[in-house]
């Protein structure tokens, strides 16, 4: 059920109320909505169905560039064009399902959310409200963020595509005209620039090509350039041929999308014609093809296009929320169940909201509309800035885990230490206990070493020593610096170690994965030599087994309020069997290492976690992890204590 491929409803294809830019109806127009929506639907509740019905978004970018440029043109035709009007439309069309949607996804989280989940929930409400969500994804993108099932607002990233095209279009559309410039050749130029943005920019930046509306538009600027033809007098340049052959040939376009584009693939890219240009084709044969009178204007075909945009907007947030409670994917019974709630809650979103508020004077309800949104995004900037609003009833029940599912940093000290010591990427940690003192211990690691460090400060602090943490994703000397990005930063972390007199302990502390992934023996040589280094320059080295990687989601393991189909997970833990299984090959490793290096030291921090039977995630109700592989801050602590003891026995020996 990934949502890493969206789609976004436009502008619907009944007659507008105002007779100026009255359009005839196309029936069929509405069916191809359907046809989109559903292959959307059952792509996210149902992936291995459909793999790919995530390419309803190229047909809807289509219909939508078609239909508002059909709209802008008639006006510009008959001399009444105003931007007040045609946005005082849009207003009055995509705001209130929208407004409805957020507020409900609102509401339930204050209930059902933890504290972090709620605060990224309000983040992406302000993009969402703000049309602008497109942005926010493509800068989350990163070591830290979470799934994109667990985003209940993730799909809102191609609304702001399209109401960004909504503010550009038009300019470029009246300017164009007054000019009395091709209008045609206008949409295909900066169709083809866009497209060109797409399969240039596809191999090396495909995030930013799959959010960036640069590589997006010539998707509704194909739409726009159909538009451009049926204005002319001449009427479709399509029109030559078999309204038949056209529509089947689209048809065609849009299986072969379904069937051959996936997830796996570069999208859009090249790919994205087959759905693109199968839309084009379908709405450019017209109503009197066989395939869109008969199948397309269909009944049932055409009231799922009446509410497929409340339909988009009510089903993925069921389907998140649903990912989100269940800590898992959900069976296909609450898959089912949700496609059919959102469905039931679309119809009723259309009848009670978008047609009343639609029919009418605009004016009130247009400033009453943009007052609620900017309501919606001022609610969500809150409960941003305050931290997913903690003191909630429902998260001050069972504070202490909420608490333990966040990652804690101190940011300011981060700051001050890559100053003094010179650091200045984000993939680096550097944490240094009291910056006024030259460090006596260096911790050094990736994210496993970092999810340690407060235990292991608070036992060094109480010795007199102090502690600075030094860290990035690959932390091994002699890796490939051209294949690893990291390696640079790597090398000047262990030469710091070394190179710093006052240092004399190194403790080593990194993900399980490193010596168990196929590239085993390039990480093995890598430590070899690292330890090499730093035991020739005379440290005190200390190696920390992982701890288990659970592969759970922890929040499994506790129960969220106002939600009574949420179960806990019993027990918190996963078998002791399953741990020893996980770590053979690491092991194996490690014994040489023990051979070849007598000096180092070793700590197995697994052994605070696990006995005989199971390695838990939970010990006397609190969290020892905030995710499946790292600790939690209780779990950091007790690993620190643990060390501490250790340390003291050792010392005695």
């Amino acid at each position: 059920m990934k949502l890493e491929q969206q789609i976004q409803f436009g502008e619907p294809s009944e007659p507008p109320i105002a007779p100026a830019t009255h359009l005839a109806y196309r029936r069929d127009i509405d069916g191809l909505r359907a046809v989109a929506v559903l292959a959307v639907v059952i792509f996210h509740a149902f992936p291995a169905v459909l793999r790919g019905g995530f390419i309803g978004v190229d047909i809807f970018f289509v219909i939508s560039g078609f239909l508002i440029s059909s709209i802008l043109l008639r006006e510009l035709q008959q001399g009444v064009f105003s931007f007040a009007g045609f946005y005082a439309r849009r207003v009055k069309r995509i705001f209130p399902a929208l407004i409805l949607v957020i507020a409900a996804c609102l509401a339930f989280g204050w209930l059902a959310l933890f504290p972090d989940e709620y605060e990224q929930l309000g983040k992406h409400v302000v993009g969402g409200a703000g049309f602008a969500a497109n942005f926010f994804y493509w800068a989350q993108v990163g070591y830290f963020d979470t799934a994109s099932d667990t985003k209940p607002l993730l799909h809102l990233w191609s609304l702001g595509i399209e109401e960004q095209f909504y503010i550009l279009w038009p300019v470029v559309l009246l300017a164009a005209w007054r000019l009395r410039l091709n209008l045609l050749m206008v949409a295909a130029v900066l169709a083809m620039v866009s497209f060109a943005v797409n399969v240039g920019f596809i191999a090396q930046h495909p995030t930013a090509t799959f959010y960036s509306p640069a590589s997006r538009a010539w998707e509704l600027l194909l739409g726009a350039g159909l538009a451009c033809l049926h204005a002319r007098p001449a009427g479709s340049g399509l029109g030559k041929w078999s309204p038949n052959l056209v529509a089947w040939t689209g048809v065609a376009l849009l299986a072969a999308g379904l069937a051959l584009i996936t997830r796996e693939r570069h999208f859009p890219g090249w790919f994205a014609l087959l759905p693109a240009l199968g839309a084009l084709l379908l709405i450019g044969a017209g109503p009197q093809a066989w395939f869109n009178r008969v199948v397309l204007s269909n009944r049932l075909m055409v009231w799922v296009g009446l509410i497929s945009y409340p339909l988009y907007l009510w089903h993925w947030p069921l389907l998140s929320f649903a990912q989100i409670i269940e800590s898992r994917e959900p069976s296909p019974a609450i898959r089912a169940g949700a496609v059919l709630l959102a469905i039931l809650l679309a119809w009723l979103t259309y009848r009670v909201m978008e047609r009343p508020l639609r029919a009418g004077a605009a004016r009130g309800k247009v400033a009453a509309l943009c007052a609620l949104m900017l309501a919606i995004a001022a609610t969500g900037a809150y409960i941003y800035l305050n931290g997913g609003l903690p003191g909630r009833k429902p998260v001050q029940d069972n504070l202490a885990n909420h608490k333990a599912l966040l990652i804690v940093e101190d940011k300011a000290n981060a700051a001050a230490c890559k100053k003094r010591y010179g650091f200045d990427s984000d993939y680096e940690y550097c944490l240094l206990a009291d910056v006024a003192k030259d460090p006596t211990v260096v911790l050094l690691g990736d994210s496993h070493a970092y999810h340690v460090v407060a235990g292991l400060t608070r036992y060094y602090s109480s010795i007199g020593d102090n502690l600075l943490m030094l860290g990035t994703r690959h932390p091994y000397w002699g890796l490939d610096p051209h294949a690893d990005p990291y390696q640079q930063a790597t090398q000047q972390m262990v030469e710091l170690a070394i190179d710093t007199p006052s240092v004399k302990t190194v403790v080593f502390s990194t993900h399980l994965r490193f010596y168990t992934v196929p590239e085993q023996k390039l990480y093995v040589d890598a430590a070899r030599e690292t330890f090499r280094r730093l035991l020739a320059a005379g440290k005190h080295v200390i190696f920390m087994h992982d701890v288990p990687l659970i592969g759970f989601d922890p929040r499994s393991c506790i129960k969220r309020a106002g939600v009574a189909s949420s179960a806990t997970r019993v027990p918190c833990a996963i078998p002791r069997g399953e741990w020893d299984q996980q770590i053979a090959q690491h092991m194996e490793v490690v014994k040489g290492f023990a051979t070849e290096f007598p000096q180092i030291e070793w700590f197995d921090a697994s052994a605070v976690l696990c006995d005989d039977r199971q390695c838990d995630a939970m010990i006397d109700g609190r969290l020892m992890y905030r995710d499946n592989n790292h600790l939690s801050y209780e779990g950091d602590l007790m690993v620190g204590s643990r060390f501490g003891a250790w340390r003291q026995e050792r010392t005695r020996e």
